[in-house]
């Protein structure tokens, strides 16, 4: 009986070592392996035509405003809260020192605060969300062709006489580059215009460019019909000016870091001059004027300020430049007078430009009409063979003739001449 007892209690210890076991082996592969992410969606961009139009509305701001206004268009949702906070009237008569105190309790990016000495420009961003939306999109995810963009609807005014210097603005051009700045120091004139009129004739019908006409009373419509026109001055706010500006070269906006930080002081500061979007979300498209991104980006054949594009070297001498290269035509009528005495070996000479005939070349023709060398094609090998026209014409003697010293030099030559 005992020993029965002891051979159970010795099962149940085997039993229960087993289920140890059991509960301590891996887990099963296919449990352990977690499923790869998926692979991130490629950043859909907008297109040429669209960014034009996108762009035109603003691509005529002074250099400094324009870097304000694209930076701020990547915080759709603080440009608002900026409007709301300007209508308020205890804001609403600030301005220089006592308005940059005021936004340093506000948690917005430095652009942002920027453009509130601006209140037009504010309230178009404001007012126009889904277009500042689906601009601060593109700023985002292709930044470069923004700022190409830009600089083609400039060159683009300019070539129809709109974009020029004067009393409120600098017009300059650095090689390709328009460069826009404030007349004053002091202060800033933001340019209103159709862009259907300062743009001249628009080569996209499906793409018209953005058009948001400025508040009643702003400008004398007449102004505005004619070109370019400029509303009352504002008066630059110290600090909350010139935070960016374009880096035409490099084609992206860069910031100025102490001036940054200085707006910048409920927010991380910055050591960089290099502008970045922001880092936690790519702003929603949105379904604004040009509507949905993912079109080709390529630039069209029509596109505004077309001329500015740099001609690729190897498409500048173009074949239908060049001379006509036809056969020998030896009883063909005549081109002219003494066309009949030309040898017909003459239109051979198709790898031999005129510019590089020498006297030598000239000399070994001469010799050749007169019958010394003719039916050989010794004068196709002149043309090409200009500076050493005598040196072949030597080679030519009957010798497998391998002299010494500079004979076999010509020799050599003039067989790689013949291959």
């Amino acid at each position: 009986m005992r020993r029965n007892i002891t051979a159970a209690a010795g099962l149940l210890r085997v039993f229960a070592a087993g289920l140890v076991a059991v509960g301590t082996l891996p887990a099963p592969v296919s449990a352990q392996v977690a499923a790869p992410p998926a692979a991130p969606a490629a950043t859909e961009k907008f297109g040429t035509e669209q960014l034009d139009a996108l762009l035109a509305p603003v691509a005529l701001y002074p250099d400094p405003l324009l870097a304000q206004v694209l930076m701020a268009s990547t915080y759709p949702v603080q440009i608002v809260q900026a409007q709301r906070w300007l209508d308020d009237p205890a804001q609403k008569s600030l301005s220089g020192a006592a308005l940059e105190k005021a936004l340093q309790a506000e948690n917005w990016d430095p652009s942002v605060k920027s453009l509130v000495p601006f209140p037009q420009v504010l309230s178009m961003m404001s007012t126009q969300l889904e277009w500042t939306q689906q601009l601060g999109y593109a700023m985002s995810a292709q930044e470069p062709d923004v700022m190409a963009s830009v600089q083609r609807l400039r060159l683009q005014a300019q070539n129809t006489g709109n974009l020029k210097s004067s009393a409120q603005q600098v017009v300059t051009n650095d090689g390709p580059v328009v460069i826009i700045q404030p007349a004053q120091p002091t202060t800033v004139y933001v340019p209103v215009y159709n862009p259907s009129v300062v743009y001249g004739p628009w080569p996209y019908p499906a793409y018209p460019p953005v058009y948001y006409p400025p508040p009643p009373g702003y400008v004398a419509g007449a102004a505005l019909a004619a070109g370019l026109a400029f509303g009352a001055g504002v008066a630059i706010a110290g600090g909350l000016w010139g935070v960016g500006y374009p880096n035409w070269r490099y084609g992206n906006v860069n910031v100025n870091v102490n001036r940054w930080n200085s707006v910048n002081v409920n927010r991380t500061q910055i050591n960089s001059a290099t502008w970045r979007p922001p880092a936690t979300q790519l702003p929603a498209r949105g379904n604004g004027p040009v509507g949905q991104p993912g079109r080709p980006a390529g630039l069209p054949a029509n596109a505004v300020g077309r001329s500015s594009v740099t001609v690729p070297s190897g498409a500048v001498n173009r074949p239908t430049q060049r001379p006509a290269q036809t056969p020998a035509r030896p009883n063909g009528p005549a081109a002219g007078a003494g066309a009949a005495q030309r040898p017909a070996q003459q239109p051979a000479r198709v790898n031999a430009p005129a510019t590089r005939q020498t006297p030598a070349a000239a000399q070994l023709q001469s010799q050749n009409r007169g019958g010394a060398l003719s039916g050989v094609g010794d004068g196709a090998r002149a043309g090409q063979y200009g500076a050493r026209g005598n040196q072949s014409l030597q080679s030519r003697q009957p010798a497998r003739a391998t002299t010494a010293g500079g004979g076999a030099a010509r020799g050599g030559g003039a067989a790689r001449g013949r291959r």
